[in-house]
């Protein structure tokens, strides 16, 4: 998976050469520099963590945005052609890292008790479909139809199996992760041992995490396509407003219309991805990434802007390795660890967090300076 570049991962340069639009590398490079400071932590603010159940805290948009981001990276990668073979390979790299990475942050190697869902595994189902619908369209219409049709499927799903649960209301003991994962994996092989009531990563999950990556890559298409037209970066101000606006419409209508018909709103929560999350983490990230398109892709942008970007850049280039890396080493940390070195961690967390983004930073420049990059 580690390759020097390519077509798909060849030097940034400026739009008017038809190289890597760099914005999206630096939009994805903040997003990593929060990631990889919040995997830092040994204790996490409360009001940041992961909501328990309903609501959106911080630590909940981190992987939808990488996702979302992912969309628009793979939108960029595959609006000429789709390698078939290329992806089965590092699919099952993916899978197969992904269980690897369960055993090493549960310190649980028994078989028996794998936990076969996981972040990594449901990274390699979104790749999977988005690279299978690039196989059908190749259009940021099409792609907000893919997305417009994920949505209202997942909505109808949540909504129908809302009717089912004591109240009418989706929890941790009724929902449709607590049903399918363990029916399709078995209880010992799901998030907690099938404790929660769900599996945050599981099969539901992936569909919600679909919803999110199909925004990402009908951006995705609105930038290449406004920069196929030569009239600047502006011509993608209003197509992307435009798919901005639509997300923030059908965020609200996939939370509000199954109310009407069921009495019960779908929530906007991380823990199943539901639409309404999805939709309005696209619409923010279609925004920001629509900032950095003007800042940073402009014909005339100052070459002192580029190079104060340049480490943002390299991180984002190499986003999987750093997103994921950083999660591997927080877990080696976390269960390898003593009480006394993590009391002192703890007690110096932030100087220990600014060393882990140099450190992470130093990485990706490196690889950067000899294009080598861990393509999704």
């Amino acid at each position: 998976m580690t390759t020097p570049a390519d077509q798909t991962t060849a030097p940034s340069a400026p739009a008017r050469t038809g190289g890597r639009i760099t914005s999206l590398d630096v939009v994805r490079g903040l997003m990593l520099v929060v990631s990889v400071a919040v995997n830092s932590l040994i204790v996490t603010p409360l009001w940041f963590e992961h909501a328990e159940w309903e609501g959106v805290h911080g630590l909940d948009l981190v992987f939808p945005v990488f996702v979302t981001l992912t969309g628009c990276g793979l939108g960029f990668a595959m609006h000429r052609r789709t390698e078939v073979g290329g992806l089965a390979r590092r699919i099952v790299v993916l899978l197969a890292a992904g269980l690897v990475y369960n055993a090493l942050v549960a310190n649980e190697w028994s078989v028996a008790t794998w936990r076969f869902p996981g972040v990594l595994q449901l990274y390699a189902g979104v790749v999977l479909v988005i690279a299978l619908g690039h196989l059908l369209t190749r259009s940021a219409r099409g792609w907000f139809a893919v997305t417009l049709v994920l949505a209202l499927v997942w909505t109808s799903v949540l909504a129908v199996f809302a009717t089912t649960c004591p109240g009418g209301e989706l929890t941790r003991a009724c929902n449709p992760s607590g049903v399918v994962d363990p029916a399709v994996f078995g209880a010992a092989h799901v998030y907690g041992g099938g404790e929660p009531g769900h599996d945050p990563e599981g099969l539901p999950s992936v569909l919600g995490a679909c919803v999110s990556a199909a925004a990402g890559a009908c951006v995705g298409h609105l930038l290449l396509s406004a920069r196929s037209r030569g009239r600047g970066v502006r011509a993608a101000v209003l197509p992307v407003l435009a798919a901005a606006a639509a997300f923030a419409l059908l965020a609200w209508l996939t939370a509000v219309v199954p109310g009407l018909l069921t009495g019960h709103e779908v929530p906007a929560m991380k823990r199943l991805w539901t639409p309404p999350f999805a939709l309005a983490v696209a619409a923010g990230v279609a925004v920001v990434l629509l900032a950095g398109h003007l800042l940073l892709d402009a014909r005339r942008t100052p070459a002192l802007l580029r190079r104060a970007v340049w480490p943002l850049e390299a991180l984002g280039r190499n986003s999987l390795l750093v997103y994921f890396g950083s999660h591997v080493v927080t877990a080696l940390v976390l269960h390898r660890a003593g009480p006394d070195v993590l009391a002192r961690l703890q007690s110096a967390q932030w100087q220990t967090t600014a060393v882990a983004v140099l450190a992470w930073t130093a990485l990706a420049a490196l690889l950067h300076r000899f294009r080598v990059y861990l393509r999704p």
